[in-house]
């Protein structure tokens, strides 16, 4: 009889054990997740060619932005030569954006941005630079800020937290990185710093070959960027900025599968308006490597 009441005690004790190993919890594994990712990072680094598809959406006070919607393709080739082109988008790929949360994009084809980008960039001394070609598009050219191999890079110098996400498929693990709140806002204001400048008016070089009415134009263009500017730093402040990564790793090989983006911003004080809240999401799935 005190055999099997131990043997009963002991049951509940290994399931429980059990459960732990198995639950994908990355208190009990191996190596930590942060070893996860450096790991996954240098197996995409080391590889001479990848391929991707991606697609990128904003929704502001739950309504999704129809410009902001963007499908594109792309690979990595030689460690460090991005290319990347538009996609049209298939129904399916609606379909299941829609059913990710977005309930208005079920409409989007309709409004969805149909002008081709095309862009190729090349790392050089760490820095990684666009190149012009005659078939490089550049005015409003939303392609070199989604490069992935750059954004991997970024992920592993960042501030952050990472853990590894239950649940993940057979013979893969999902690490969760939420970036803490200084870097999510030191990240932000860095993209929105560099859109900004692309969009300020070109000061004339002389005013020798330039009228009074195109000196005056110019200066009132200049005048409205700088409120625009001042504005957005302000909303930048009373902002509250929340980013997660979530990463799919091939354990067998170390390599990423998907990575992607959740951005949330949220005001709070005057400035708290529920139809000024902002959702950045955005996929990308490598598809092959060599």
């Amino acid at each position: 009889m005190r055999k099997l009441l131990l043997l009963k005690g002991v049951v509940p004790v290994v399931l429980t054990l059990y459960c732990l190993l198995c639950s994908g919890c990355s208190v009990i594994r191996d190596k930590p997740a942060k070893e996860d990712l450096s790991l996954a990072l240098a197996g995409m680094a080391g590889s001479d060619e990848v391929v991707f598809e991606g697609a990128n959406m904003l929704t502001r006070g739950g309504t999704t932005v129809p410009e902001s919607l963007l499908f594109y393709g792309g690979t990595v080739e030689d460690h460090k030569k991005v290319k990347l082109y538009t996609l049209l988008p298939d129904k399916s790929t609606i379909q299941k954006k829609a059913a990710g949360g977005a309930k208005d994009l079920k409409n989007s084809t309709s409004t969805y941005a149909l002008k081709p980008y095309y862009s190729q960039l090349e790392k050089k001394e760490g820095r990684w630079e666009l190149q012009t070609t005659e078939n490089t598009s550049e005015v409003g050219n939303p392609l070199p800020a989604l490069n992935p191999l750059k954004q991997l890079e970024e992920l592993e110098s960042m501030e952050k937290n990472v853990t590894e996400e239950a649940g993940a498929g057979r013979g893969t693990s999902v690490l969760r990185i939420e970036l803490t709140p200084s870097e999510a806002r030191k990240q932000l204001s860095a993209e929105l710093e560099k859109e900004m400048q692309n969009l300020r008016p070109k000061v004339p070089e002389s005013a020798e070959n330039n009228t009074e009415a195109d000196q005056a134009v110019a200066k009132a263009l200049d005048k409205l960027w700088q409120k625009k500017n001042n504005e957005l730093q302000q909303k930048l402040k009373e902002a509250n900025i929340e980013t997660v990564y979530h990463l799919t790793v091939d354990k067998k090989h170390n390599l990423p599968r998907r990575l992607t983006l959740n951005r949330k911003v949220s005001y709070s004080g005057e400035m708290m308006n529920k139809s000024e809240n902002e959702t950045y999401v955005s996929k990308v799935d490598f598809t092959g490597y060599r």
